[in-house]
């Protein structure tokens, strides 16, 4: 029963199903007419296989509909996201068809009804109330046997298998996982050499000189050098997507200084109406703020009046400063001693007033909860003793609660196909709540502000209709030109490398890049309501291998060229010109420091990670003067002064995890790399910019 009247608590879920659906239909129309439009209906392929992109819609709904956390995604966000998502089922799917990798029926029964369950089938079963995962099914799979018609549960069942098909899915990965980090560990051999490796520490002292203290003129770098570095590391500048080069503009519609002064008396408006009376109705009647009202405890309350309304007088105000053209300010509106937690006991019963007054007299009688579902079965349910916060229930039911004699059964609602019942077992002293009032009120740019400032991007855009203007002239006009390179996958731009800080409903601008030409200026886009957004295309790379004279290539390429050229010069002038460390760091013009390094040793930030000094650094005997060597980023010389022996060996199992976590194939076992690799082995395509 308990189960049931949670699902009647949630009859919003359905509706939102509904409305989902709904929603869904609508979209897939819209969708395929722009797809059959343009003759396309493939939103990705993997392989041979396509992910069709009406198949593809319902899932971005599905997707939106289950957000139970209501992320902040914008549509390009989840699209993309959704689009992985099926990519990398597929290319799993592949995968374990070709391990033989499956869930047994015996396994999938333990996962969902066994006694140790999957925590995600746990967590659903207790949001329904159920006591466990298998009353939950049993009660889905056998309504009739609980007195629920069929239909009831239909919604609920397919909510099961949905959850049941995601277990699967994890378990089939979890066992992929497995295989791949069991498929390399570490022998005899390997621990001896961890362990040597890692048994003794070199206490060093070393000096360095960058390469960034060279003037980069002095080592100029030929278009014969860069080609030669790009033949080395042509795996770097791999394309797996047609990639175009642009810069953008994007201007913040933001509140003028006109429009900041409004606010302000509007803010002021709203203060002096707060501070009349001991209500807030003077200033509802003003219509344009924003107004909460809440009951809590002082602890609870906002910290700038936390200390002031806890011994004010009702009606007290007070104001905040203003921060980032929020304006807030609070008035205390009551103060009352109440019940805030009591522990009771609660049941419910169905049935008319002859069976309710039976139920009572019984519960009161002495009768024990189990024994009263077993007296009315599928009639009775009752929650077990339990602690329940009571501040915020309506004045009536809160003395009901407050007036019900100790440890006795009393009604507390009742109709006539059935009733609730409590007994309180224990109270907490009553609490001092505040109702406290918050007014807001935030600055915004008004229609004139909007118009100004397009009108002024506009006339910049009318005036510099080439790459070369866009990018040179725009500082000039008060602009901040962006170069960036977007992909396909792109959904906003703006994103930084792991996907953060991009600008919300930019995809149309991404998309207009995809659909012109080298050298082409967009018109303004304004799909995000506080931003304006302009796009110049720099430049096109189709997917393969970047050329070296690509710019971002070339500077990299650069980079390396010039440090190197550097490392010979400065290894040149210092060899042989010094005999002790402390000479060297004065030829360096820099100070010497220490640095203890092992063999095994993953990371010395002091030497910028520069593993080939590590190393060196490690094997190097005692005493010795070793350099100048030439690393990535700095020439080093340095002595080993000390070997400190480790205190203790580390044990076969810690070898064995520090092997699989290294050097194993530990490495590749997690769900992020394993889906790195397979699209690397199957040819993957996104074709998304084709809709969106």
């Amino acid at each position: 029963m308990a189960t049931l009247e949670k699902i009647r608590q949630q009859k919003f879920w359905l509706a939102v199903l509904i409305g989902g659906a709904l929603l869904a239909f609508i979209i897939e129309v819209g969708v395929e007419a722009i797809g059959r439009s343009a003759g396309k209906s493939v939103a990705a392929k993997v392989g041979n296989e396509k992910i069709d992109i009406m198949e593809f819609s319902k899932r971005v709904e599905q997707d939106a509909a289950n957000d139970k956390n209501q992320q902040q995604y914008d549509a390009a966000q989840r699209n993309q996201k959704v689009l992985d998502e099926m990519i990398n089922e597929k290319l799993l799917n592949k995968e374990y068809e070709k391990l033989g990798i499956y869930v047994t029926d015996t396994e999938l029964s333990e996962l969902t009804i066994g006694k140790n369950p999957a925590p995600a089938i746990v967590q659903f079963a207790q949001q329904l109330n159920a006591k466990s995962p298998a009353e939950l099914y049993d009660f889905i799979t056998n309504p009739g046997k609980h007195g629920i018609p069929d239909g009831s549960v239909a919604e609920l069942r397919n909510e099961w298998n949905k959850m049941t098909n995601e277990v699967v899915k994890g378990y089939k990965q979890l066992k992929l996982q497995n295989l791949i980090a069991g498929c390399m560990q570490a022998n005899d051999l390997d621990r001896a050499q961890m362990a040597e490796d890692e048994a003794m520490t070199n206490v060093v002292l070393f000096a360095k000189q960058a390469y960034s203290t060279l003037p980069d003129d002095q080592f100029p770098v030929t278009d014969e050098e860069l080609k030669a570095e790009w033949m080395k590391h042509q795996s770097l500048f791999k394309l797996d997507e047609e990639t175009r080069a642009i810069h953008y503009i994007a201007v913040n519609i933001e509140p003028s200084a006109a429009d900041i002064a409004a606010a302000q008396k509007i803010a002021d408006a709203a203060y002096i109406a707060l501070q009349k009376g001991r209500g807030i109705d003077s200033v509802r009647v003003l219509g344009t703020v924003r107004i909460d009202t809440a009951k809590m405890l002082q602890k609870d309350m906002p910290a700038s009046v936390r200390d002031l309304f806890a011994g004010a007088q009702i009606g007290t105000t007070r104001r905040d400063s203003v921060m980032n053209n929020h304006h807030v300010m609070y008035k205390l509106i009551n103060k009352e001693v109440s019940l805030d937690s009591v522990e009771l006991v609660s049941a419910a019963v169905q049935g008319d007033a002859k069976t309710q007054k039976s139920v009572l007299d019984q519960l009161n009688a002495g009768k024990s909860l189990d024994e009263m579902r077993k007296a009315f079965p599928q009639k009775f349910d009752a929650n077990e003793k339990a602690w329940q916060r009571i501040y915020n229930l309506p004045d009536s039911l809160k003395a009901k609660i407050a007036n019900a004699a100790p440890g006795v059964f009393v009604t507390f609602a009742s109709g006539d196909q059935g009733a609730q019942y409590i007994k309180v077992t224990d109270k907490k002293a009553p609490k001092t709540f505040y109702t406290v009032a918050t007014v807001s009120y935030d600055a915004y740019a008004s229609t004139k502000t909007s118009e100004d400032l397009r009108d002024k991007l506009q006339n910049f855009l009318n005036k510099n209709k080439t790459v070369k203007e866009f990018t040179e002239n725009a500082a000039k006009e008060g602009f901040n030109a962006v170069e960036t390179m977007i992909s396909p996958s792109t959904p906003q731009l703006g994103m930084g490398q792991f996907g953060y800080g991009g600008i919300k409903d930019t995809r149309k601008a991404i998309k207009w890049a995809f659909d012109n030409n080298k050298g082409d200026v967009s018109p303004i886009f304004s799909d995000n309501n506080t931003m304006l957004v302009a796009v110049a295309i720099d430049d096109i790379y189709k997917e393969g291998v970047m050329d070296y004279n690509v710019k971002e290539v070339k500077e990299l390429l650069t980079t390396l060229v010039r440090n190197s050229k550097k490392g010979d010069a400065l290894v040149q002038k210092l060899q042989g010109k010094a005999n002790s460390l402390d000479a060297y760091a004065g030829l360096m013009n820099t100070q010497v420091d220490t640095v203890d390094v092992s063999f095994g040793m993953q990371n010395a930030p002091k030497l910028a990670d520069d593993y080939g000094v590590i190393g060196r650094m490690a094997t190097a005997k005692v005493g010795e003067l070793k350099g100048p060597w030439k690393g990535q980023n700095s020439v080093y010389v340095y002595q080993v002064i000390k070997q400190e022996k480790a205190e203790r060996q580390p044990t076969k199992e810690e070898l064995d995890q520090r092997y699989a976590q290294t050097r194993g194939a530990q490495i590749f076992a997690n769900p992020r790399t394993i889906n790195g690799i397979l699209s690397k082995a199957t040819k993957v395509k996104k074709q998304l910019i084709d809709f969106y």
